[in-house]
Parts: structure tokens; sequence; C-alpha cells
């Protein structure tokens, strides 16, 4: 048993901290920033409480190895988004469930990443019921002394790199879906073309950052199970085929208006002296 040094790894139920770093990782990642937190430190009653972020795990099963989310379900309801994911240990045979209910708002502002937020954070809670102690300990040891290095201050992104950030994640996640997009016979013209319609914008230039953000979440998304890859991909169908109709009904003319056409023509009659010398096709 090792002795007790008046340190210990946060329980779950102890995560007011833990969200609010992971919160941030989040937005880091959807965002094309580099997550800088994979441990967390804070004093409690007497004692220094550590533990790992949602970084900091998902770097302990790489290296553990053999960890992989099998399920993925959500539900939305009206002030939360819920997730439950199964993560299987595929050397032991072992298998965790991890839920988290993730508000939809962020006081009084929708927050653009509830959903991933949801999704990311079920994960972590399923994958650490899976890692190994010493695992966590080495990861946690080698963080925690980078975290006390001495390093220069950055200033924050400004908003033109924010906004440069979400393109370039965007990006980099729709191109992973593009092989799987073309089976399905979409090409990336529908993938964007889907996109303007979903975000009422003639140009993709004309996106805000936030909306780049939720595009790079519902790609995420897609990426996550084959059944919101299948959702996703019938949306896009779905506007593709708006589209082409909405372009036949607007240059063939309708039964009704080719029937106007011909009585205006019966009922009044052109002279020959006035008739056109091009004939009106």
């Amino acid at each position: 048993m090792p002795e007790n040094t008046g340190k210990e790894i946060a329980p779950l139920t102890e995560f007011e901290v833990l969200e609010q770093v992971d919160d941030q990782a989040i937005v880091q990642m959807m965002t094309g920033q580099s997550i800088k937190d994979y441990v967390y430190s804070f004093k409690q009653g007497g004692k220094v409480v550590e533990g790992l972020t949602l970084a900091g795990i998902n770097e302990a099963a790489n290296r553990r190895g053999g960890i992989e989310v099998d399920t993925i379900e959500h539900e939305e309801r009206d002030k939360s988004w819920i997730a439950v994911v199964k993560a299987v240990d595929t050397i032991t045979g072992s298998s965790r469930y991890g839920a988290c209910e993730q508000p939809k708002n962020m006081g009084s502002r929708l927050d653009p990443h509830a959903f991933t937020k949801a999704i990311h954070k079920a994960q972590r809670n399923a994958i650490k019921q899976l890692l190994p102690v010493p695992v966590i300990k080495e990861v946690l040891n080698y963080y925690l002394h980078r975290q006390h290095e001495t390093t220069p201050l950055a200033s924050g992104p400004t908003k033109e790199e924010k906004l440069g950030n979400a393109q370039k994640a965007t990006f980099a996640l729709a191109s992973q879906l593009k092989v799987k997009m073309e089976q399905q016979n979409i090409d990336q013209a529908s993938f964007w073309q889907y996109v303007r319609a979903r975000y009422a914008v003639e140009s993709r230039n004309e996106m805000s950052e936030m909306q780049w953000t939720q595009l790079a979440a519902e790609l995420t998304a897609a990426s996550s199970k084959e059944e919101l890859l299948q959702q996703f991909m019938e949306r896009i169908k779905k506007i593709s085929a708006a589209t082409e109709e909405s372009e036949v009904t607007t240059t063939q003319p309708s039964e009704d208006e080719t029937i106007e056409t011909v009585v205006v023509v019966e009922t009044e009659p052109v002279s020959a002296g006035e008739r056109p010398s091009v004939l009106p096709f």
C-alpha cells in the first residue's frame, strides 16, 4: 500500500474544478487550439487534490492501449444534452459506462459547444474507470512536473485567429469524412451546399466563428458513431434534393401557366400588321 502523502486523486463527485478545465479544453480542441491542461491541482480541506483532465485521461488511455469507445448514445432535452458512452478494455474484456448531462446554456447565453461537451465528458467518465492506477499516477506525475516549469505568458488569440482556428478544425473534420460521404454519392459541392443552406449564407466566408464551431461539433458527432453519420448524410441529401427540385420548379412553367398563355393568345389575337418578326420562343 502506498504511503498517505496528503494527496489524493479527486473522486468523480468533486469535479467543479475539473468541469471548468475540461470545458476550456473542449473549446480549445474545437477551435483548433493546443490543449495545455492535462492535470488539475487545488487545495481542499487541508489537502492537495490532484487528478487528470479530459486531455490527461486520453493521454493515459493512449499510453495504456487497448481502451476503445464501443457505443455512444445521446438524448436532447429542453435545457440540456445527455450522453451515455460505453468504453471497453480489449485486453481484459472489461467495460464501463460513463454519462454526462450538459446544460445548453452558459448563464444566460447559449453554449454552442454543449453537445460536444456532453459527448467528450461521457467518454472521459467511461474511460477513466478502465485506467489502471499506476498509469494514472504516471501521467499525473509527468504533467505536474511540467506544470511547475516556468513558461512565458502568451496573449490570447485575436477574433480573426479564433475564426481561422475554427475554420481549420472544421476543414480537418470534413476531410476525414470525405471518403465516407463520397461512398454515399455526396460530393464536396453537395456538402458545402448543405452548409450554406443550414446557416443561411451565400458563401462560407460569411460564416461566424460560432457557426464554424457548431459545424465542427456536428462533424465530430458524425465521426463518433455510424448512426449519427448516416443521419448527417441524410440531412445533406435532403438539402440537395430540395435544391434540385427548386431549380426545376423555377425553370419549367407549370401546367396552369401553360394553359393561361394559350388562353391569352386565343382571346387576344394579334393582327397581321402587328405581328413581330421574331417568334416568341
